[in-house]
């Protein structure tokens, strides 16, 4: 890691009032992304992942915890400031239909956050857009048609080159390709890893899918039910998962041939909700490791089994 990374989260907590009860969305996350990093963030459904993404940008107020960017404590800012830090960081949206005004056009959604922060005017302002148009692989000619004339595929690229148009320091990706065809998904992940490289992105990828992750990331944070059980190098945590969560969702992915199928781990159950944590480890309900008494009483914290590699598991040892 790097002595000064970009971005630190520390024990960041998101509870949403349900009644009388608290529904316990992202309860205590600690990461950092080093400059010039992908980080993928993985889980299931509802593990908190896009609740993250989303207290990281600073578009919802966290219960407690903090987000230091470039070892500023944006959680802290006064709201001027706040928005001057915005344009360092920018959301590529899952959704590329519902994501894209319709009534605008493709020239005007790329240049609005040029004329927004006064990046870019008149000529310069068609000639920036066009610019970023042909970097994400949209013909700059089409640039006067509505989103409703291009394909999903080609809807997310001019998502992205919209979130590249201030030049952010951050890009966070929630789960960018769910929503696309299998090869649509191939290209835009492409068009990200290339995009990343040319400009040295610092990126937060977010998808439930494991292989998706582990295609575009430096390393990789395993979520569940709020909290990261486990973080890593990618190939470490791909090739040698350490909590039996991640082995579950490695092991998911698709592979042929029965030795492949007689790895695939079942997993009891369906995840707890997030307004009824289980005590201990709140992955004990569904675990097939023989539990020891501390798993159902002592929740684990995160600690390194192998270099840079991190596990929140009591067990992690013996499975």
């Amino acid at each position: 890691m790097s002595p000064s990374p970009l971005l630190q989260v520390s024990d960041l907590v998101k509870h949403y009032r349900v009644g009388r009860q608290a529904l316990r969305a992202v309860d205590g996350v600690i990461l950092e992304v080093a400059r010039g990093e992908t980080l993928g963030l993985v889980g299931e459904s509802g593990c908190g992942k896009s609740t993250l993404g989303r207290l990281i940008c600073c578009l919802e107020p966290p219960t407690s915890g903090s987000v230091t960017f470039d070892g500023v404590d944006v959680l802290t800012l006064p709201e001027r400031a706040l928005r001057r830090m915005r344009p360092r960081m920018q959301l590529i949206f899952q959704d590329p239909f519902a994501s894209l005004n319709p009534h605008k056009t493709v020239r005007q959604i790329v240049g609005l956050p040029l004329q927004l922060w006064e990046r870019a005017r008149g000529e310069e302002l068609h000639r920036r857009v066009s610019e970023l148009l042909e970097t994400v692989g949209i013909d700059p000619r089409q640039a006067d048609r509505f989103p409703h004339q291009f394909s999903g595929g080609q809807r997310q690229r001019i998502g992205i080159a919209r979130a590249l148009a201030c030049k952010p320091d951050l890009i966070i990706a929630d789960e960018p390709v769910a929503s696309l065809d299998v090869s649509i998904q191939a290209q835009i992940l492409q068009v990200m890893r290339d995009l990343q490289q040319r400009f040295g992105l610092t990126t937060i990828f977010i998808s439930h899918d494991v292989s998706v992750v582990s295609h575009v990331s430096d390393r990789i944070a395993v979520m569940y039910l709020g909290r990261v059980v486990e973080m890593g190098p990618a190939q470490s945590v791909i090739e040698h998962p350490l909590h039996p969560y991640s082995r579950a969702l490695v092991g998911a992915v698709p592979r042929v041939g029965e030795a492949a199928e007689a790895e695939r781990l079942r997993l009891k159950g369906e995840p707890p909700s997030p307004l009824a944590v289980p005590p201990g480890c709140r992955f004990h309900p569904r675990c097939y490791l023989d539990q020891a008494p501390e798993c159902r009483q002592v929740e684990p914290e995160l600690r390194a089994l192998a270099p840079d590699h991190l596990v929140a598991c009591h067990l992690a040892e013996t499975g």
